[in-house]
């Protein structure tokens, strides 16, 4: 070949290179380094470094090992080179938080791996949410009584059983019964937009004679659970009877007027549900001492069970009382006692809880209270058990109540103040005792909260994996919530669908974590960690 034709041939070559595309390794323009892009189409995630190199994993096992990927640039040709894969090729289009790669044959989509933020604690119901809380008053209904609230001042060298008699000699020279206002007072935290929370119903004490809805005890556990996101609702109801020895009946039209009122003060609340942003099928009714009796009497008492002295008697000059639904409203709203929450109550009649009424039960209950017993026996034992027996009955106190719930099967849990009496949470000054209240306000919350949010084990999903099985699926067996949540570390969660999620595991470890969270209907949150291991 001559010296002048070797020197056109490589002045050819040299003009070509200049004049044809460059082809390098470079990253793709618009799109997110160090972030996995998902094919479904080709079942395979890849992740760019910013030089253009990076690693794909293949998305059909369990466990995938990442493998070389480098991107090549052609003008607008890109080329995706994959280490033991056939190369992709077409023109790359971004759009946001996707790339095409677009040829002759095919277009095939890249979608942008993300999870949706994980919710992160403090939880309703669970934790304190809310700093503010703020409460208002509402006439729920009215009937014919003596009155509706008296209050019991802390009164030096006197203990509270006789200031309820002191009370009670009052009234035995007040016959007369007017209409009287009856109101209750509704707390919930500033400023929530919840809809359909949680109820909870709370009864003071005070044995049918004495008592108002802003005793210590009752505003301070609804002052706790309002900033936790419940609604919490503190009742007065119908209070006080002629006390007269031998006059038993006197007393049962007293406690069955208080159920009435807390049965319309249920039907009040449920009928403006959607005003206070309740769900009035998911309703806790508590309280403490007559509270307690009431939260009992009112859940589990029947039409068939009503004392025959509610129907009034021409003799005694007693007016027929009317039926459980039938007097203080006439409103009509439904509601669900979800759980029962007594504190050192009873019942006169154990027969009234049956088989078929399957409500749950928290009790708490001094086993030296000599007031209401833990067993079965006379109130106000200290006083005097002769002259409690003029007044009143032997009543099924908690223990008692614990033995007959559970030969019916009812779930029924009794935390016992052992050695202390008659309101545990206080001293023999009355005052507060800070470590006994906070037993009794977790014990309230933990019962709540296991009722309103479903158990952890409903989650099914491999726990043990091998590298060779197929990209395993985790899901929700219960439907009870609006949303789902999957989460986890060095892995990538291929498909997350409602309550299913196909997670693909990233190799180098022998055990792994997925995260999993719902959040329902009503704001309560469930979360839970699931171990899954590397079987050899």
């Amino acid at each position: 070949m001559s010296k002048s034709r070797s020197l056109l041939l490589i002045l050819i070559l040299l003009l070509s290179l200049f004049f044809l595309p460059s082809c390098k390794i470079t990253a793709p323009t618009g799109i997110a380094t160090d972030t996995w892009y998902i094919s479904d189409a080709k079942n395979i995630a890849v992740r760019f470094d910013p030089d253009g190199r990076g690693e794909y994993v293949a998305l059909n096992r369990a466990v995938a090992t990442p493998e070389d990927l480098r991107h090549r640039q052609s003008r607008n040709r890109s080329t995706l080179r994959l280490s033991g894969r056939p190369n992709l090729q077409g023109n790359m289009s971004v759009y946001h938080d996707r790339f095409y790669l677009t040829s002759d044959d095919e277009r095939i989509e890249f979608r942008q791996y993300y999870t949706r933020a994980f919710p992160q604690g403090p939880f309703r119901y669970s934790d304190d949410v809310f700093s503010h809380t703020e409460m208002v008053e509402e006439q729920y209904g009215s009937a014919p009584g003596f009155y509706s609230s008296k209050t019991i001042e802390k009164r030096e060298n006197k203990s509270y059983n006789q200031v309820l008699f002191d009370v009670a000699e009052g009234i035995t020279t007040n016959i007369l019964r007017r209409d009287v206002p009856l109101h209750l007072d509704i707390y919930q935290p500033r400023g929530d937009n919840q809809k359909n929370r949680p109820l909870v119903v709370l009864l003071h004490a005070g044995a049918f004679i004495a008592g108002d809805k802003r005793d210590e005890l009752v505003s301070r556990l609804a002052e706790d659970y309002a900033k936790r996101g419940f609604v919490v609702a503190s009742v007065n109801y119908r209070l006080g009877y002629i006390f007269l020895p031998g006059r038993y009946s006197n007393l049962e039209r007293a406690i069955y007027s208080a159920i009435q009122d807390v049965r319309a003060a249920l039907r009040y609340l449920s009928h403006h549900h959607e005003r206070l942003g309740i769900d009035p099928y998911l309703v806790f009714l508590g309280g403490h001492s007559a509270g307690g009796i009431l939260s009992l009497k009112t859940t589990f008492m029947e039409e068939p069970e009503v004392w025959p002295s509610v129907r009034g008697s021409m003799l005694r000059m007693q007016s027929d009382l009317g039926c459980l639904d039938c007097s203080t409203n006439n409103l009509h709203g439904p509601f669900n006692i979800k759980g029962i929450i007594n504190m050192w109550g009873a019942v006169d009649d154990i027969n009234i809880i049956k088989r078929h009424n399957q409500v749950p039960i928290l009790s708490i209950h001094g086993d030296a209270d000599l007031v209401v017993p833990y067993g079965y026996d006379l109130p106000f034992t200290n006083v005097s058990p002769r002259a409690s027996a003029f007044f009143s009955r032997r009543l099924h106190g908690s223990a008692s109540i614990l033995s007959h719930t559970r030969s019916l099967g009812i779930d029924h849990t009794l935390y016992t103040f052992e050695g202390l009496g008659h309101e545990p949470h206080f001293d023999n000054e009355h005052e507060l005792i800070p470590e006994n209240y906070t037993i009794i306000h977790n014990l309230i919350l933990d019962f709540v909260n296991n009722l309103i949010i479903p158990p952890k084990d409903r989650f099914r999903g491999p726990l043990a994996i091998t590298p060779f099985d197929p990209a395993p699926e985790y899901h929700f067996e219960t439907s009870n919530y609006d949303t789902y949540y999957f989460q986890c570390d060095d892995c990538i969660i291929v498909n997350e669908t409602g309550n299913f999620a196909r997670v693909v595991w990233l190799s180098g470890k022998d055990q792994y974590e997925l995260r999993i969270s719902g959040i329902g209907p009503n704001g309560q949150v469930i979360t839970d960690t699931l171990d899954v291991k590397l079987a050899p």
